[in-house]
């Protein structure tokens, strides 16, 4: 019998997914450069739920584009200074 798994964040059953990218974007989180910013830890930390089926694909897509979104404005507001 196979296990259900739920995403932490949205309370969806996640999906079978394919083992070997989730292996991949374990690997990339760990040697994912160290930061300062919030918004790069977050990613990593986002990049260790998905690959662990702790967030479903739909729930770290959706944040992983709200944390670059704000990357991408709070550069365009430094580079405006």
């Amino acid at each position: 019998m196979a296990v259900i798994k739920i995403c932490g964040v949205c309370n969806d059953e996640i999906e079978d997914i394919d083992k070997a990218m989730l292996r991949r974007i374990r690997k990339g989180a760990m040697k994912f450069p160290g930061s300062k910013k919030e918004e790069m830890k977050k990613i990593h930390t986002l990049a260790f739920k998905f690959s662990n089926e702790k967030i479903c694909e739909y729930c770290y897509l959706r944040e992983m584009a709200r944390l670059t979104t704000i990357m991408r404005i709070k550069a365009m507001e430094n580079k405006d200074s």
